[in-house]
């Protein structure tokens, strides 16, 4: 993987998102550390690089760190 410089990494407004699509993003979560899905997200933040977007948070049953990457799909 390669280092990310952090000067390009930009931090966007989560809760400018539509609704919808926030409260998706908060309940299709993997954690880690729970080894289970969709136990959910709290406190996210989103990121954003040239290539990739990301939103991180904490783990709603054990407060460990999540991270979901933003796939935006063509049409």
């Amino acid at each position: 993987m390669t280092e990310l410089n952090e000067d390009s990494v930009v931090t966007l407004d989560f809760f400018a998102r539509d609704e919808e699509e926030q409260q998706d993003f908060l309940r299709q979560t993997w954690c880690n550390e729970c080894m289970e899905m969709d136990l959910g997200m709290k406190n996210p933040i989103e990121y954003s690089t040239p290539d990739r977007v990301w939103i991180e948070g904490e783990c709603v049953k054990c407060s460990s760190k999540v991270i979901t990457e933003i796939v935006e799909e063509e049409e």
